[in-house]
């Protein structure tokens, strides 16, 4: 009777449904009009308050690479007229950086029904990349921004180009 038990109890666990392991998290602020999601199951989002501000969401790589923590941010605001165009929102950003951050790379993307820019900056204190895409639609500006220390960056391209490509204006 026991052996049985015993054999019908291992039965149930080997046969039991494996937890599903989440590979992506969505997020949608319908407030700030925008969906995004996590690349994979190693990136969370952070909480936020109840008043985000223009820092709208956040998320983070699961671990330290080299030291730093990976992350991500989306920062919308708005505008002060909604016939503000891409390039003078991006001149202006461009034009408050410290002066240890040097632009590396500075290109248009075009994706359905938008366009915008990519911008690679480099902290030469810090030793830290920031990966930024600029969007400006429906009155607000839109900036994601994926940071890596420069040892991990090349690294991390591929999820940052993952978080991109999973974000939507609603």
């Amino acid at each position: 009777m026991i052996k049985r038990a015993a054999l019908l109890l291992a039965f149930l666990v080997w046969a039991s449904p494996l937890p599903a392991q989440v590979l992506e998290q969505s997020f949608t602020d319908s407030d700030a009009s925008f969906k995004i999601s996590t690349p994979n199951a190693q990136w969370s989002f952070e909480p936020r308050g109840t008043d985000p501000g223009p820092l709208r969401l956040t998320m983070r790589f699961e671990s330290p690479v080299h030291q730093f923590v990976p992350n991500a941010t989306v920062r919308v605001q708005d505008l002060d007229s909604p016939k503000v165009k891409l390039d003078r929102v991006l001149k202006t950003d461009l034009a408050a950086l410290p002066e240890d951050v040097e632009l590396v790379e500075k290109k248009k993307i075009v994706r359905p029904n938008l366009e915008g820019y990519q911008i690679v900056l480099h902290d030469k204190k810090s030793e830290v990349v920031f990966h930024q895409w600029f969007f400006v639609a429906k009155g607000k500006s839109f900036v994601i921004t994926c940071t890596a220390n420069t040892e991990s960056y090349t690294r991390m391209r591929r999820d940052f180009q993952k978080i991109l490509d999973s974000f939507e204006i609603l």
